[in-house]
């Protein structure tokens, strides 16, 4: 064999050597994708899609913990939050249900408080119950009570602004512009209707994204188990999921346009004797909605659903996690792509009040209840791996 076939021969091999090392490496799945009307839906299945090169698996480093049953938090009023919301700078903002002073407490990004503001009371820049607060991108403070028409709105130092007039609409998540997202409801003596829609700055001009129906309880009988109407908000996406057309999540623009539908299929979980015993021993006997009250056999797809700041999207199942009080968390990827889960504890009963999540400045923010009926912020470090 001459100098130059030898040559051949080595390139040859080297090839067939590199073609094999290729082959038997990790697969990268095809993403299943069909059209619906002009939409794209992506369809996602039981177990995550294995993307090559693509970081999928998130784990939490505890950062900071803001526990509301220390002494000097009690001291000072701030004992029982109701959900919380964190500016671009790392402050957190808490609101309470009740308070004999302030209503507002700020955090900075380490979890030491700095003031609290908005006094008890009827007045303007006052509230008589805290039940929600929103930081908006043009670095304001929306505050309101639970059954007010009205936000408060201060600067990020508590200072009082202006007060906005909601008029129908509930919970808004602002959009760029001066839009937001926002909810609604109507009742009739038969059904009770849920509504998600996008509207202007003066909360006017609706343009209704989704909505589902159920039946009053007040007058016939009605699942405590019901449908479940959730959305949340990315840099530039809405999402908005109806579990009445099962485990689908509809992606729309921030007019209003439906861009995307999420799809995947998913483990059902059936609801245990043991749960509906306890469900209907909290009721008082003789209170007149419990005749019309009753469980379907399973509980909704998912529970809850949050972003982080690359799009991802994080949606609460029933499942339980790998911990006791914990539940899994589907992510995907901002192209709606199923690519990992998270098992997480937000709540230490998830069927009756799953608490807040958020995630912003790659960290993950957690307000859960504790065991001694105190409630505490866990602020971890979010690595993607």
């Amino acid at each position: 064999m001459g100098p130059r076939n030898l040559t051949k021969s080595s390139i040859v091999l080297i090839m067939f050597c590199i073609l094999a090392l290729f082959s038997c490496g990790p697969k990268q799945e095809k993403v299943e994708k069909i059209m619906e009307d002009g939409v794209e839906v992506v369809i996602n299945h039981l177990e995550p899609y294995k993307l090559n090169g693509k970081l999928a698996t998130v784990t939490l480093a505890k950062e900071f913990v803001i526990d509301t049953e220390k002494d000097d938090l009690v001291d000072i009023g701030f004992y029982q939050p109701e959900t919380f919301d964190v500016d671009s700078d790392g402050n957190i903002y808490f609101i309470q249900w009740e308070s004999s002073d302030n209503y507002i407490f700020k955090f900075d990004s380490k979890g030491s408080l700095l003031t609290s503001f908005c006094r008890r009371g009827q007045g303007p820049g006052e509230l008589e119950y805290g039940g929600a607060i929103v930081v908006t991108p043009t670095r304001e403070i929306m505050a309101k009570g639970p059954a007010q028409s009205k936000f408060e709105v201060f600067d990020l130092e508590g200072n009082y602004l202006k007060t906005v007039q909601m008029g129908r609409v509930f919970n808004p998540i602002p959009l760029q512009h001066d839009e937001h997202l926002v909810f609604w409801g109507e009742d009739t003596p038969e059904t009770r209707k849920q509504f998600v829609g996008v509207c202007n700055s003066e909360f006017k001009n609706i343009k209704q994204l989704e909505y589902f129906q159920y039946p009053n309880s007040m007058n016939v009988k009605s699942p405590v188990n019901r449908h479940r109407l959730i959305y949340t908000v990315s840099q530039d996406k809405i999402f908005i999921a109806n579990s009445e057309k099962g485990y689908e999540i509809q992606v729309f623009d921030f007019k209003g346009n439906l861009i995307q539908k999420i799809r995947k299929n998913f483990q059902t979980v059936k609801v245990s004797e043991e749960y509906e015993e306890k469900y209907f021993n909290r009721i008082p006997e003789g209170y007149p909605l419990l005749k019309n009250l009753y469980f379907e056999e399973y509980w909704p797809p998912f529970w809850d659903l949050f972003t982080d700041d690359e799009g991802s999207l994080f949606v609460l199942t029933p499942e339980e996690g790998v911990n006791p009080g914990e539940y899994w968390h589907d992510i995907f990827n901002s192209d709606g792509v199923f690519i990992s889960r998270l098992s997480l504890s937000n709540s230490k009963d998830l069927h009756s009040y799953p608490f807040t999540v958020k995630s912003k400045n790659k960290l993950l923010y957690c307000l859960r209840e504790k065991e001694s009926g105190f409630k505490e912020l866990i602020v971890y470090k979010m690595i993607w791996e």
